[in-house]
């Protein structure tokens, strides 16, 4: 267990500041705010003062200067920068935010601190309260401006047109999938290129938009789209686009205006700088959470640790102030509704400390949350989070439409779809094979819904709305053998090729089946112990054990499953139903507290000849048949459906070679970018979308990407979440009713990279100078780069990336084709001795 003491060396410089204040007085330009209303407002420090921003600079930041961002709306929605005044009936959820330029003064993001206290004391002090630093934006605060965010060099005085409009050269760096953020960088200089990243140069004549090699798709299209907005602004005519390595292809004309302002000789583009923290400690703290507890007596603030992930709503008592700590993806602050005024105050300030007692980077992001007032991103934290009257006037959905769930509705109601996680009444075709070594043995009808844990199946389902959709599911048994599962994966892809790339696939492991799968064995499916082949050695499973006790879930068509379980009397649970096979005559044993519902789901699981029995009037022969009566489970089962959890939306890749997800906040289809994998985190399930433009190699990735995500959430979701693998123009109603509106031709007038650049360029098409497209040129392209002068160095000063035998993968196009007076496709056709000849010609050997 750890204990820290946070003293005065641990908080900021600007503590005199960040205490805040709760006397209820509040500056004037807060007075504005319309309590119990939806609004956005930015206010700049200028002089220490608060100032409010003119609504067209919103989404404009300087470096030099300190801001807070307000934001309120409805509670479990998400507020932007058009969000107007409305007042609202019922709870509100407010966020205050303070922003602070990397060149900021410890005076200004002092007063921003201290304000930021200040306002939410004006605000009865139930507002959600963020710390946020230049480049480290949360995901929320980058939801909120739509079109991008700049953040330009300068500070108060800095007039925002001088910035824009005129045409003093500058260079920018553009960062970010779904808000693009335009950085304006402090000189114009080779050094702060590096070939993960697209730069605009803004010259006098030209705006050059440099890509990266590296870059990825969604930034190069914001980079054109940019550039295209620039050239508005500041009456430039010409758009030139320079592909990293490339740049000597450009006409003489432009490579002049060019090197006036970054010589070609001087050229030297860093790798991809894709995460400047140490693998190790991003790796120690990647999943982990910790929670402390904090108390503050004898004028010693101190913070003791609890315990470590999973997170428990129990687990924090009103009383008390708890940091949890998630390492560099962020600290939180919990305040009790019955801490202490002064607690509330100094939450910030001493969470602050907490994060230089445990040396972590300085913008380390800081939120503090009280009691009653949680957001969403802070509940997601826990492994069950209950609201206070979350389920009062809630129907239940099944009973109101549980008549109604075939294809058609369901395609016509996709929130239905989402909701229930049904595309049909299970009507349509369906096709099962079980995994034998490394072939798929088909199963006959009549053994369909039989499954064992100790095997694997692919279930082929078709359905027809306007035309025929396909499914394909590959069941996991929980025993299963490993070279099967791998085999059931390529089995499952094998289905979807034959189907042309259109089937939805769905990965699930014993005990996790998804409702469509259920709905499909209309309630009826069970899962034996062991392998089929232990009863049939054909491999068909034609038969099943003769004596068991079944465990029955669920209470509707597609919810109700039966599960065996060991044959003795402690595994029975007052909760559930139990049927009891014996020979050809069946028990079916009703818990205390199981409903009607289940007794008559269990009836599915019998034959002709069964006999009811109510716990606790159990007769001999049932307890003899169990081998005697032992104890067992009977008390009652929480609920933990308090909280309905909305989906969430992550950008993820692992192109770094680590797992990274990055949330989209109030997200919308049109965040399903056509060059991107994304994932729709639907709580009891995961969707993994595929765009059509996405790369082979992400599309080949997708599933092992959800599975890191699985095993990366901090709240401890189950590992063996079902995966659905949906690509574009395929997608079921039980995902598009994620997303409200659902445009099918939203795709047909999307404009790529490749499209908006040759739109720019006058619809010239100017391809990338490379000869061919072979595997080598896409394989060279993939090396980091570096000088001649350095590839020609001693070996011992080499970086640590590059091979001393096959240096020539570490130049520039340019670089290579200036060396050896040919491209690289040439280079790579040649004998392996003629290689070297040339190598040692140029000294590159």
């Amino acid at each position: 267990m750890h204990v820290f003491e946070i003293q005065h060396i641990d908080y900021d410089d600007a503590d005199g500041f960040s205490n805040g204040t709760s006397n209820g007085m509040v500056d004037a330009a807060f007075r504005k705010i319309q309590r119990n209303c939806t609004g956005f407002h930015i206010w700049r420090i200028e002089n220490m003062n608060v100032v409010a921003l003119p609504k067209d600079n919103y989404g404009t930041f300087y470096d030099a200067d300190s801001y807070i961002v307000y934001a309120s709306s409805q509670q479990g929605a998400s507020a932007t920068i058009d969000t107007v005044c409305r007042e609202v009936k019922g709870p509100i959820e407010i966020h205050i935010h303070f922003w602070l330029g990397s060149s900021t003064s410890a005076e200004k993001s002092g007063a921003a601190a201290y304000k930021t206290v200040e306002l939410d004391g004006y605000l009865s002090g139930v507002g959600i309260q963020h710390r946020e630093t230049q480049g480290n934006e949360s995901p929320r605060f980058k939801s909120y401006f739509k079109n991008g965010i700049r953040i330009l060099k300068g500070g108060t005085n800095t007039p925002l047109r001088e910035i824009i409009n005129n045409n003093h050269p500058k260079l920018y760096k553009i960062k970010g999938r779904r808000t693009p953020i335009l950085t304006q960088l402090n000189s114009i200089s080779w050094s702060h290129f590096n070939s993960g990243d697209a730069f605009l140069v803004q010259t006098e004549k030209v705006i050059f938009v440099w890509i990266g090699r590296a870059a990825n798709a969604v930034e190069k299209l914001h980079s054109a789209k940019i550039a295209n907005q620039l050239k508005t602004e500041t009456g430039i005519q010409k758009i030139t686009f320079i592909d990293d390595g490339y740049e000597q292809t450009m006409s003489a004309s432009e490579k002049s205006e060019f090197q006036c302002y970054l010589p070609l000789d001087k050229r030297h583009v860093l790798p991809p700088n894709h995460d400047s923290v140490d693998e190790e400690y991003e790796k120690s703290y990647r999943s982990t959470l910790r929670l402390y507890r904090c108390t503050d007596s004898s004028g010693k603030y101190r913070v003791t640790e609890i315990k470590g992930g999973p997170l428990l709503q129990t687990d924090l008592e009103s009383d008390d102030v708890y940091i949890i700590d998630h390492g560099i993806h962020g600290i939180w602050v919990w305040v009790g509704k019955r801490a202490s005024d002064k607690e509330r105050v100094e939450a910030m300030r001493n969470a602050r400390g907490f994060v230089k007692k445990k040396k972590y980077p300085n913008n380390t992001s800081v939120t503090r949350v009280v009691e009653g007032s949680e957001c969403l991103e802070f509940k997601m934290l826990f492994l069950h989070w209950t609201d206070r009257d979350a389920c009062k006037g809630k129907s239940s959905i099944a009973k109101r439409v549980i008549t109604k769930f075939d294809a058609l509705t369901m395609s016509e109601r996709p929130a239905l779809a989402a909701e229930t996680q049904l595309v049909d009444d299970g009507s349509g075709s369906i096709m099962v094979w079980r995994i034998k070594g490394n072939d798929a043995i088909e199963i006959p009808k009549e053994r369909y819904g039989h499954f064992f844990s100790g095997d694997c199946y692919i279930v082929w389902y078709n359905y027809n709305t306007s035309s025929i959709r396909h499914i394909v599911f590959y069941w996991l048994g929980l025993n299963a053998h490993k070279q099967e599962i791998k085999a059931a994966e390529l089995k499952a892809n094998e289905v979807d090729k034959q189907l042309e790339g259109v089937a939805v696939q769905i990965r699930m492991v014993q005990s996790k089946e998804p409702a469509q799968f259920l709905q499909l064995f209309k309630g009826k499916m069970i899962t034996y112990k062991g392998e089929g082949t232990d009863y049939d050695e054909s491999g068909r499973n034609l038969k099943h054990p003769s004596n068991y006790l079944l465990q029955i879930h669920g209470s509707t068509s597609f919810s109700s499953k039966a599960t065996q379980v060991n044959y003795k009397a402690n595994a029975l649970n007052s909760n559930y139903c139990f049927v009891l096979k014996k020979g050809k005559h069946y028990f079916i044993w009703c818990g205390n507290t199981s409903t009607g519902d289940q007794r008559e789901m269990a009836k599915h699981f019998t034959g002709k000849d069964f006999e009811i029995i109510l716990e606790g009037k159990e007769p001999n022969e049932f307890w003899d048949l169990l081998g005697g009566k032992t104890a067992y489970t009977t008390s009652k089962m929480l609920s933990v459906d308090g909280l309905q959890k909305p989906a969430r939306l992550f950008q993820c890749s692992s192109g770094s070679g680590k797992f990274r997800a990055e949330e989209l906040f109030n997200f919308s289809q049109s965040d399903l970018v056509p060059e991107d994998v994304m994932l729709l985190d639907a709580h009891d399930t995961i969707f993994v979308w595929i765009g059509k433009l996405s790369t082979k190699e992400e599309s080949r990735l997708s599933l092992e990407l959800a599975k890191d995500y699985l095993k990366s959430d901090p709240s401890g979701k189950d590992v063996n979440t079902p995966i659905v693998i949906i690509r574009q123009g395929n997608e079921p109603p039980n995902f598009t009713g994620f997303f409200k509106p659902w445009d099918e031709n939203m795709w047909k007038s999307y404009k790529c990279f490749d499209d908006v650049r040759q739109e720019l360029q006058g619809g010239e098409i100017i391809p990338k100078p490379v000869t061919g497209n072979s595997y080598g040129e896409e394989v060279f392209d993939r090396y980091d780069k570096y000088p001649i002068s350095i590839l020609k160095g001693p070996s011992e000063k080499l970086p640590s990336k590059v091979d001393p035998l096959a240096k020539e993968l570490h130049l520039t196009h340019d670089d290579f084709v200036y060396l050896f007076k040919m491209q690289y496709r040439e280079f790579e056709n040649l004998p392996r001795w003629k290689q070297q000849e040339l190598k040692k010609k140029v000294g590159l050997f």
